[in-house]
């Protein structure tokens, strides 16, 4: 029998017919937005956004980043074979088998790397990752698929990588440091270097691992921040296995866009064999100075022995044969000026006995030698010299630094003469611990001590570097100071310890 519905039982049923519809009417407005926001994401991501219909094999949803990877417009883009064809063929295949492989195992997804011809024809590198949408049964219906342009990251990674070939395949140690000398990179030329591994090395201070010999106290990233931006200076440094090697560092600064100092570089080089060599050639030259000046002593001696006191006599004999022989009224001018030149020759060779070998080194010591040297030169060529010492006639100095000073004096005033110009040089040696101290000055016009290498070069005048050659030999350091039309100093430091 029918039963009339009655009013209250209509109204319930309306008002649960309203409440569904307006649940579903807020869920449609939240899905709108959501499509909305979606879409608007969508459209101005960069990354390429997909959706592929596995049942009609096209693509029903491309946003604008995917359209223009492909070099598609919209309505071109229709099936996988419009994308497909635009990958390198060995990528393709790739490509296609893992799809396959994804829909075949209904895996939840899955991603690759390949290569594509972009529109403009350049080749790109893709990064695609996408997953398998699946209806209630399970059956594969749709792949939804995110690709994202990683050529530029590609081409980061390869540099990158080629430049940590570079920076291993360096044999000097490199390292870098934070602000703080915390190292944070090493190189393999740093492990070989300090006889450590790199994971033993990252994480400490420079400080610790090299410490500035015989200064063990002083902070060696204080020393770099020092130094940088500098190159080649040279330390010593005693590190982690006790050992001590001679370093030359080249460091540079980390420089941020606030102009902070972030961290340090610092390029490392062993130069222990540079030094060994070094010093064995220092020991060869001051072997072979010595070796000249004890041939320069025999020529002198040979010539004072022999060919001045040979002169002498035969001077003596010819006086005395020419006054037998010819009366006083026939003892011509010509033959006193014969006499006259036999003398001079005899002079001569008593000067070239003194620049040979000055005699008096070892007997008068090096200051009255080098006063008698100066004496000589200002007679001999006409210029004043004032020659001042303090301090030297008390020293025990050996022949090495005795004759290396005379020769720098005697090398000086020869310069002076030939090229000055000059009318009084002014000589200065002194002793003020731990250096012996050779000023040598003229009034001359001087030279542009820019272009010594060139004038060096092109005149062949070695005697500059004859004499910075004598003091390194000694370990001391010679200093020049002049300009054109100006005057000359050089500067001769020479370190002395006593004996």
């Amino acid at each position: 029998m029918y039963r009339k519905t009655s009013h209250d039982e209509l109204q319930n049923k309306y008002d649960v017919l309203a409440r569904e519809y307006q649940l579903y009417k807020e869920k449609n407005e939240a899905l709108k937005e959501t499509k909305q926001r979606f879409y608007s994401l969508s459209n101005r991501t960069q990354d390429g956004i997909y959706t592929l219909n596995l049942s009609i094999n096209k693509y029903v949803y491309t946003n604008p980043s995917f359209i223009k990877m492909f070099g598609h417009p919209c309505k071109d883009i229709v099936t996988t074979d419009s994308v497909i064809t635009k990958i390198l063929p060995e990528d393709r295949f790739k490509l296609k088998e893992r799809i396959k492989a994804a829909l075949s195992h209904q895996t939840k997804g899955s991603e690759i790397e390949y290569r594509y011809i972009a529109g403009d024809g350049s080749v790109r590198w893709m990064h695609d990752r996408w997953v398998v949408m699946c209806d209630g049964n399970g059956t594969p219906k749709a792949i939804e698929g995110i690709v994202r342009d990683v050529t530029e990251m590609k081409d980061l990674i390869g540099s990158k990588g080629y430049l940590e070939s570079i920076l291993e395949s360096c044999i000097d140690a490199i390292i870098v440091t934070n602000d703080k000398g915390v190292i944070t990179l090493v190189n393999r030329g740093a492990e070989l270097l300090f006889h450590e591994k790199r994971q033993e090395l990252i994480g400490r201070f420079i400080s610790d691992i090299m410490k500035n010999h015989p200064h063990q106290d002083a902070d060696m990233f204080k020393i770099i921040l020092e130094h940088a931006p500098a190159s080649n200076y040279e330390i010593e440094a005693r590190i982690p296995d006790g050992s001590v090697v001679p370093l030359l560092i080249s460091s540079s600064l980390f420089v941020d866009a606030d102009n902070q100092v972030p961290g340090t570089i610092s390029y490392i080089r062993n130069i222990s064999t540079r030094k060994k060599t070094e010093k064995r050639i220092q020991k060869l030259s001051q072997k072979l100075i010595r070796a000249q000046e004890v041939e320069r002593s025999r020529i002198a001696r040979n010539l004072h022995d022999e060919l001045a006191q040979n002169l002498y006599s035969f001077n003596i004999q010819l006086s005395s044969f020419l006054k037998q022989a010819l009366p006083d009224e026939k003892f011509s001018v010509e033959t006193s000026e014969l006499l006259d030149s036999l003398q001079k020759i005899f002079a001569d060779v008593r000067k070239m006995v003194f620049n040979i070998h000055p005699t008096g080194l070892e007997t008068l010591g090096i200051s009255k030698t080098t006063h008698n040297l100066c004496k000589n030169i200002s007679q001999i060529y006409g210029f004043k010299v004032d020659f001042t010492t303090a301090g030297i006639d008390s020293l025990d100095l050996n022949f090495d630094i005795k004759i290396a000073i005379y020769r720098l004096v005697q090398e000086s005033l020869n310069n002076i003469a030939k090229h000055a110009q000059a009318t009084m040089a002014n000589i200065r040696m002194v002793y003020s611990y731990p250096n012996i101290i050779l000023r040598i000055e003229d009034n001359g016009i001087g030279f542009d001590t820019d272009k010594l290498t060139e004038t060096v070069t092109e005149k062949g005048c070695m005697g500059i570097w004859s004499m910075k050659e004598r003091v390194a030999l000694l370990n001391g350091q010679m200093n020049i100071e002049s300009k054109e039309k100006v005057s000359t100093t050089l500067i001769f430091d020479i370190p002395y310890y006593g004996n």
